[in-house]
């Protein structure tokens, strides 16, 4: 399988807004170039631009002369040591948002650039870069689900689409195809995390129904909202004591007499609690996310773990197809397992690469190092057990330049495809 993935890294990634021919200036967002450690620039520090802007041209390799304030830096277009400096010859723009990459290496294998510094570029070799995407030249653009540790605790049943929680807050961490995953005891008395489904459109979110009091006769909440949007046999949290209750307690629906009346259990579809008279103001909170398909198993008071499918990149390979990898949106870095599914049917903690075939066919990657790639095939299964490829893999070639068939030049064995990149 060649080297391991070779990853490209830079000490920063700032974003020019504008820039000024008169002491060839440039202008930063997003960052303090005096006090902040987070930016990581200083004098003589080499530089490129994603796009040509204000007479910097993509490809070629400035220099940082002189850091003028908390957001502007004067532009060599020669090393500090070689002398006379050369200023950059720039012109004047503003309202930019173009990308600089700051001291960048391992970035440039394979890229088309061409500019002073940089390697030459051959449209027929192949291999490709991983790294965080915004540094300047291509690097290899995965499709992550990074898994996020739920809070509170979740409640399924195989019999329908709704879950229910208590303590969560569905409507405002989850939304169309999140993908969930509950824990569930094994045989070694400890918990393993299952999928349990993917989220339809409609994330409900609370009922949040109020509670005007409490009756002994037939142990009865009165409610002022409607008390039919509640689901029976599910769990309910109160806002406030009242008739015996506990607020922060969980219970259980138990009947729904009517608009205005409901009574509750200690466990789903137990008997009634029995409750005191009592006038007070309190709310019925229940928690609910629909998904696509009825949940594939049962949970109850389960932790969980959810994620969003979003573009992300590789920080480092971790094996032959595990990856330390960062969404792109979100900024979480989680270890992700290579998946042979669709994106929006990634699963918590694992990732999606796509190759592209000469005739435009795609095929789902499988591992991936510098110089060569592992595809699933059609009887590959979703995810491969732990570090171990299955052998009926399809050997094959990568690059970020054109895909080639096999046998296209002499002694070429493997199909060239090409990576998806960004």
């Amino acid at each position: 399988m060649g080297r391991p993935l070779k990853i490209a890294k830079a000490q920063a990634v700032l974003t020019i807004t504008d820039t000024a021919e008169t002491g060839s200036i440039v202008t930063i967002s997003g960052g303090n170039l005096t006090t902040s450690p987070t930016v990581g620039i200083a004098k003589g520090m080499s530089f490129v631009v994603a796009t040509t802007v204000g007479g910097l041209t993509a490809g070629v390799i400035y220099y940082v002369k002189q850091i003028l304030s908390n957001t502007t830096f004067s532009v060599s277009a020669t090393q500090l040591s070689v002398q006379p400096q050369v200023d950059a010859t720039m012109t004047d723009t503003s309202s930019q948002t173009v990308k600089a990459s700051f001291e960048v290496v391992d970035a440039y294998f394979n890229n088309p650039f061409g500019g002073a510094g940089f390697p030459a570029t051959n449209a027929n070799t192949y291999s490709v870069v991983g790294g965080n995407t915004a540094i300047v030249g291509k690097q290899v653009l995965a499709q992550v689900a990074i898994g996020i540790n739920g809070t509170g605790t979740m409640y399924a049943s195989t019999g329908n689409a709704n879950v229910f929680g208590t303590g969560t807050d569905f409507a405002n961490t989850l939304s169309a195809g999140s993908t969930l995953q509950v824990a569930v005891a094994n045989i070694n008395g400890s918990t393993d995390f299952v999928s349990l489904g993917t989220v339809s459109g409609a994330v409900a979110g609370y009922a949040n129904i109020e509670i005007s009091n409490a009756t002994a006769t037939g142990n009865f909440l009165t409610t002022v909202g409607n008390a039919q949007t509640l689901f029976a046999s599910q769990p309910v949290v109160l806002t406030a004591n009242i008739g015996g209750l506990t607020a922060g307690s969980t219970y259980f629906v138990k009947t729904i007499a009517n608009a205005a009346a409901f009574s509750v259990s200690l466990v789903a579809g137990g008997a009634n609690v029995g409750l005191t008279d009592e006038d007070a103001e309190s709310y019925a909170v229940q928690d609910r996310v629909v998904l696509t398909a009825n949940a594939s198993v049962n949970a109850t008071a389960a932790s969980f773990v959810y994620a969003n499918d979003e573009a992300g990149f590789i920080v480092r390979q971790k094996g032959k197809q595990k990856y330390l990898a960062t969404g792109a949106t979100s900024g979480l870095t989680a270890q992700c397992l290579l998946a042979n599914v669709a994106n929006t049917a990634l699963t918590p903690n694992t990732m999606r690469i796509l190759a592209t075939y000469a005739n435009s066919a795609t095929q789902t990657v499988q591992s991936l190092s510098d110089h060569n790639g592992e595809l699933f095939t059609a009887t590959s299964g979703p995810i491969a057990t732990g570090n171990i490829v299955l052998a009926n893999a399809t050997p094959v070639y990568v690059t970020f330049n054109t895909a080639a068939a096999a046998n296209a030049d002499a002694g070429q064995p493997y199909e060239i495809v090409t990576i998806a990149s960004a």
